[in-house]
């Protein structure tokens, strides 16, 4: 594995391009716009072209100054269903069923984007149950990246919605960063699950529909775009960031009750531990703030989805007692873990 390569997250264009057409949507001139980016919007055309992950949040941040709308990222994405679209967006649309559809997209995040990554986890429950479909990875201190979250979790929704009818509403919404200051928008899209400053960003599809057929499949069209789709997949993959690397590292090792420290994380990246400090720094994150954030998604998950006691969870997550576990959970979630676990089951 070239390690050599982190720092090169990419994302295609064709995110770029949406929200440079919804800006022009929004009154945002094309002069004023190539200003404001550094891009043309015209040229954003080759959707198998890649920016740099950090030029598409810059994109993101000089447009969200310009326009001044918190609800902006939801409407690119809604608009966005009616536009030019990636190829995996395509082969999700040409598969037979919605389960079909997001394990092709889930299986092909690296053909459109090595930013951030998308997993497909079973939730159980009664209120809150169905195929949660979680975002990690995306740095909820950075405007950029929030408004990333935002767009694709609103997209995924609106591809769903396109597939299957307009009356399709997540159980539960969440994302990782704080509020926007008006959130408006977001609610009349998502719904009553919305919710932010969460453990991660996720969006939960519900489980009855999960096995509806799409009404645009076309199996004939899905196998060759799923040979186009491997062959951009191929050729840009590479290595998740250290960050992300750093979590997977960690979530074995609570999986079997060791700690983890950085001395131990270099080590198994085969990085000098100031090596792995300076390259977090560069991805603009901390050893520290990592091992918080995957300690927190962690006990969070268990509660949710484990019948583990909270005291064995506590344990597990590094904590000396239920007490301290209890007022760390309060302060993770706004709720304890009681109270949680009987709200998800």
């Amino acid at each position: 594995m070239d390690r050599s390569r982190h720092g090169a997250a990419s994302h295609t264009v064709v995110t770029a391009h949406q929200v440079c057409q919804e800006a022009l949507r929004s009154g945002v001139g094309p002069a004023e716009l190539r200003m404001l980016t550094g891009l043309d919007p015209a040229e954003l055309t080759d959707f198998s072209r890649r920016l740099p992950a950090d030029r598409l949040f810059a994109v993101w941040e000089a447009v969200m100054r310009r326009v001044d709308d918190p609800g902006f990222p939801i409407r690119a994405a809604r608009s966005a269903a009616l536009d030019a679209r990636s190829a995996v967006y395509y082969l999700a649309a040409a598969s037979a069923t919605v389960r079909a559809a997001v394990t092709t997209s889930v299986a092909n995040v690296s053909a459109w984007t090595t930013a951030y990554t998308i997993s497909a986890v079973h939730r159980p429950g009664r209120l809150l149950g169905g195929l949660s479909l979680v975002l990690d990875g995306l740095d909820p201190g950075r405007l950029g990246a929030r408004c990333e979250a935002e767009f694709q979790v609103a997209d995924i929704l609106a591809s769903l919605r396109g597939e299957v009818g307009d009356a399709v509403t997540p159980p539960r919404v969440a994302f990782a960063h704080p509020a926007p200051r008006d959130t408006g928008t977001h609610r009349g899209y998502f719904g009553p699950g919305l919710a932010f400053d969460a453990p991660h960003t996720e969006i939960v599809l519900p489980a009855e529909v999960l096995d509806l057929p799409v009404s645009t499949a076309q199996p004939g069209l899905a196998g060759v775009l799923a040979d186009h789709v491997a062959g951009l997949r191929a050729a840009h993959d590479m290595p998740a960031t250290y960050a992300l690397q750093i979590r997977e590292w960690l979530l074995d090792r609570l999986v079997a009750g060791e700690p983890g420290t950085a001395g131990a994380a270099a080590r198994a990246l085969t990085v000098s531990e100031r090596t792995l400090h300076r390259r977090l720094a560069a991805e603009a994150t901390t050893f520290r703030a990592v091992c918080e954030a995957t300690r927190r998604q962690f006990a969070v998950d268990l509660v949710r989805r484990s019948p583990r006691a909270v005291k064995e969870i506590a344990s597990l997550v590094g904590f000396a007692d239920s007490r301290s576990f209890h007022r760390a959970y309060l302060r993770w979630t706004g709720t304890t873990p009681g109270r949680d676990r009987s709200t998800a089951s």
